[in-house]
């Protein structure tokens, strides 16, 4: 049997008489040694590795669903569930602004996304410490594991967002609620950059966080508090943010032409009282048509409630630093016809971006040491 021997950059095969001359046949060596310092996303080994991504996410949605009785069910269930409860909290009791929308629409519209969102971040989080063998066996770029559990949920995502056409054409054809907040605009076209820019959110998140949970497992209890606790502090999903001052009670008087109109309005109980005395002496057509004079008067909410919004506006404008409030309040607003809030989408797409940017160093400059650790 001849003997193989190594050169570098080259593999010669040797000749099998033993001798010193080198074979014309010649095969290239891949040396593999770990990386130091910090480094940034290697694209040209993902684009090459871009067959083992499409199997891995395509692994990841089968091992999800296999033996499920439900199925694809799953991806609808939980924003539907989620949907149902803050109708009821939120729509019903506690009756948040929602710009003009039915509350069933204006949660699911945002909840579908932030679920890809949350499902995504959680399934990259735990994706190392559940796949030992391709940390440990072989050589895989190991950024295509959390980034294989995003497209999992990419896939779930395109489910319930079928769902939700199917909710809008029921409200638009078959439902008697109010719909006249709701339009179909061209800015629905910014609903794929919007979708882009969410996957560049759990990408960043997902890769510090499968990191992170390899050094320090505690994460792995962490994570779905983390995610629970994120949802609350994204009021865009279940309210909207812009409000105005309140008052307890708004009056209009309007008077002129056959008689006088007391309107009043009361912003505890939602009231609105019409009064007219009618002008029995004033009959003839030059007074129909004569000039209105309206007077308005509001009374303003104590001092101590007024206090308290004062304090709302800080946390809402606290809020408004997160960047998937921004995302969500604008996804909904391109597809429902709503003017995009482009400074709030502007801040968010500069945060996603820093983020995937530092997940990514992050994720690199740990992946030496995962073999070791796992």
């Amino acid at each position: 049997m001849g003997d193989t021997l190594i050169e570098d950059p080259q593999t010669f095969l040797g000749n099998p008489q033993g001798g010193s001359e080198k074979s014309s046949r010649s095969e290239s060596v891949t040396t593999i040694c770990p990386r130091s310092g910090w480094k940034f996303i290697d694209l040209a080994e993902l684009w090459r590795y871009r067959e083992l991504l499409f199997f891995l996410t395509w692994r990841d949605v089968k091992i999800r669903y296999k033996q499920s009785m439900l199925g694809v069910l799953w991806a609808v269930i939980q924003p539907t569930m989620y949907m149902v409860v803050f109708t009821i909290v939120f729509g019903k009791m506690a009756k948040v602004p929602t710009d003009g929308i039915p509350y069933p629409l204006f949660s699911f519209s945002a909840l579908i996304l932030w679920n890809f969102f949350a499902v995504g971040i959680a399934h990259a989080g735990n994706s190392l410490v559940m796949s030992p063998q391709l940390v440990t066996k072989v050589y895989v770029p190991r950024l295509t594991i959390p980034f294989a559990s995003v497209g999992s949920a990419l896939f779930d995502f395109f489910i319930a967002f079928g769902v939700l056409i199917l909710v809008m054409v029921f409200y638009f054809n078959f439902s008697g609620a109010d719909v006249s907040g709701v339009a179909i605009r061209p800015t629905i076209f910014m609903v794929l950059p919007l979708l882009l820019l969410t996957i560049f959110a759990a990408l960043g998140v997902g890769t510090m966080l499968a990191a992170l949970n390899v050094a320090f497992r505690d994460f792995k209890h962490t994570i779905p508090f983390l995610v629970q606790l994120w949802m609350f502090a994204t009021p865009a999903i279940y309210m909207s943010l812009d409000e105005t001052k309140p008052v307890d009670n708004v009056s209009f008087a309007i008077t002129g032409g056959a008689g006088a109109e007391q309107l009043g309005i009361d912003s505890d109980s939602g009231a609105l009282e019409l009064k007219k005395s009618p002008d029995v002496s004033n009959t003839n057509e030059a007074a129909a048509t004569s000039t209105y004079s309206v007077d308005v008067t509001a009374t303003v909410a104590p001092q101590s409630e007024a206090k308290e919004f004062s304090i709302w506006v800080w946390i809402k404008d606290l809020l408004r630093l997160n960047p998937m409030n921004g995302i969500i309040s604008s996804f909904r607003a391109a597809l429902l016809g709503h003017p995009i809030p482009w400074h709030e989408l502007g801040f968010s797409a500069i945060l996603v971006t820093i983020g995937f940017v530092v997940g990514s160093l992050y994720f690199y400059r740990l992946e030496p040491s995962f073999a070791d650790i796992i």
